[in-house]
């Protein structure tokens, strides 16, 4: 029976090939395949590594590497000290699923924090600011019939500019001096009108702080009263309220959906 080693040999040998090369090309040191060669037991090397460096070598010298591995296994069966055991698998840590989990829990905390941030913490705070002037505590009743009145009066505001502009040239051509609560001693004088263009809530004080007015005023109802009393205007839509002077049309009060709060009208106004 022919052994690996001489087996291997001849077949370099035929191919000429020097060790050099061979273990250049296969990565394996010449010394160990010179062992091979020899067939000569390599100490302190486990038996697998012998069988897969023959393996190596068989199949590059374009032999039947089967053969060659199964041949050399039979030459040392009788051999005890040669017993081919496979390596233990090293035991690796999961280290991805681990990974994995705590990737999967960053992003939970980065979605909980998020939507906490964007909509449960905006939302509070939100609640903590009113969307109406800071009035005193005595107009709290006044603010809640202008919302009210404000609900009513959506459809007002899309009224343009060039409807208001025929009111008011509908409301000059009308005698404005309409209210029977004017004496006649006030005729002479310089007297502001305050007509309603749509329904809108209004209330007057004078200099005191007492209350002169304070209702609902009807599409085209009006109030007189003179300059010099310097009433303070508060409003629930300064825009549906349009300013007389002496019969001229000053203009409006405010802007369509604006609360005017305490504003006093003086002989200068023109809006």
């Amino acid at each position: 029976m022919k052994y690996v080693g001489e087996v291997i040999k001849k077949k370099r040998l035929s191919k000429k090939l020097s060790l050099d090369k061979v273990a250049l090309e296969l990565n394996i040191s010449k010394y160990i395949l010179e062992k091979i060669e020899k067939d000569e037991r390599i100490e302190d090397f486990r038996e697998v590594f012998i069988v897969g460096h023959i393996k190596s070598y068989a199949k590059y010298l374009e032999l039947n590497s089967v053969e060659i591995v199964d041949q050399f296994k039979l030459q040392n069966s009788n051999d005890n000290n040669f017993k081919i055991t496979e390596i233990p698998k090293p035991f690796l840590k999961n280290s991805s699923m681990h990974l994995t989990k705590m990737f999967s829990l960053t992003s939970i905390i980065i979605i909980f924090t998020s939507f906490y941030i964007l909509f449960v913490k905006n939302e509070n705070s939100s609640r903590k600011y009113a969307l109406i002037p800071d009035l005193p505590e005595e107009f709290d009743p006044i603010i809640e019939k202008a919302q009210i009145i404000q609900s009513q009066q959506n459809h007002i505001n899309d009224l343009n500019k060039k409807n208001l502009i025929e009111i008011e040239r509908s409301i000059v051509s009308s005698s404005v001096i309409a209210s029977s609560n004017i004496s006649n001693d006030l005729i002479n004088d310089n007297l502001i009108t305050l007509k309603m263009i749509n329904p809108t809530w209004l209330q007057l004080r004078d200099k005191d702080n007492n209350i002169i007015l304070s209702q609902l005023m009807n599409k085209n109802e009006e109030f007189t009263y003179a300059l010099n009393l310097n009433y303070s205007i508060t409003a629930g839509n300064g825009g549906n309220i349009l300013v007389l002077i002496n019969k001229q049309v000053k203009g409006r009060v405010g802007e369509i959906g604006q609360v005017i709060d305490s504003f006093i009208i003086d002989s200068n106004f023109n809006n």
